[in-house]
């Protein structure tokens, strides 16, 4: 959330990845190296992992990946690093500009409905009809906003808002900092927060949100806000969502952390693995760890900012 985004309708700065080999030591690299560039959107060319169980992945022969940035410096650092560190093993980084051709929507055609806890998270065409006493459903429509709930950080977060929904309840303000397609604000209203106000600073994101906000009937309890996070001036919230990636942690936990009450609840994700030392060393100083869980290669925090100036201890 630093550099300004281009303005909705423009082409967008894109990198077509092939990876000639999917093994998930190369694609941790990958994944390391884009972190760096901080990418708004990321589509894997794989309808096997499209179509798989949550926690099943495949790793095919190959893979071909196309990365959107939020400016072309971001995605010409990427490609230059793509080559220096990849480029060996024959990964190739084509840049390209992609107009808004309805290529995000058609690329999310065969998703379907995933259940994480006693949420539903599924597309328009494969949402159930509600009923009294079955999960509750939230309906978003893919675009290139981020979450589905097809991705484990992101049903990390989700498992995370369902623990703590009495938190959610009794709370004054929920934020989601790069909330994507809005699923995790969506899904605090419909657990039962009064307010939420989901941030990101890409506009074609907060339009797709914006538009899943209704589809769900929360539009009188989600606010939605453009912007960077460092120059927006917000009320903290008493639980924050913030799934991003450990290299945007690194950049600025201090932002993020101020936007946490006292006694309020970090939801952290996007978080490698490999990345969670580093985050925690950034974070722990403001804010304790109260709950830590693991999915895939992902992992998920809460973190709770002390009420008095001691960092509360972990949980047991």
């Amino acid at each position: 959330m630093g550099a300004r985004s281009p303005r909705r309708g423009t082409p967008r700065p894109a990198l077509d990845v092939h990876l000639p080999v999917a093994a998930e030591s190369l694609l941790a690299r990958l994944d390391a190296l884009l972190d760096d560039h901080e990418p708004f959107a990321i589509h894997d060319d794989d309808a096997e992992n499209d179509a798989a169980a949550p926690g099943q992945r495949h790793f095919p022969a190959s893979l071909e990946r196309r990365v959107y940035f939020f400016s072309t410096g971001s995605r010409d650092a990427a490609r230059r690093a793509i080559d220096g560190a990849l480029g060996a093993d024959g990964t190739r980084a084509t840049p390209i500009d992609v107009a808004d051709d309805g290529w995000a929507a058609r690329s999310h055609a065969g998703l379907r409905a995933v259940r994480v806890g006693d949420l539903i998270v599924a597309p328009p065409w494969d949402a159930p009809a509600p009923v009294a006493g079955s999960p509750t459903v939230v309906i978003i429509e893919p675009s290139m906003g981020f979450g589905t709930g097809h991705h484990a950080s992101t049903r990390l977060c989700l498992r995370a808002l369902q623990r703590f929904r009495d938190r959610l309840r009794t709370g004054r303000r929920m934020l989601d900092l790069g909330a994507g397609s809005g699923v995790l604000a969506i899904a605090a209203a419909l657990l039962g927060a009064r307010s939420a106000t989901a941030v990101d600073r890409d506009p074609d994101a907060l339009a797709n949100a914006r538009d899943n906000v209704r589809r769900n009937s929360v539009d009188d309890r989600v606010r939605l806000v453009e912007g960077d996070l460092e120059s927006l001036r917000l009320e903290a919230g008493d639980v924050v969502t913030a799934n991003l990636t450990g290299a945007f942690f690194l950049r600025h936990a201090a932002a993020v952390l101020r936007l946490v009450e006292a006694g309020g609840l970090l939801l952290a994700g996007g978080i490698t693995v490999g990345e969670e030392p580093a985050v925690r060393a950034a974070l722990e100083p403001r804010a304790g760890v109260r709950e830590r869980a693991v999915e895939e290669e992902w992992v998920g925090l809460v973190l709770e900012r002390p009420a008095h100036g001691v960092c509360p201890p972990p949980e047991t």
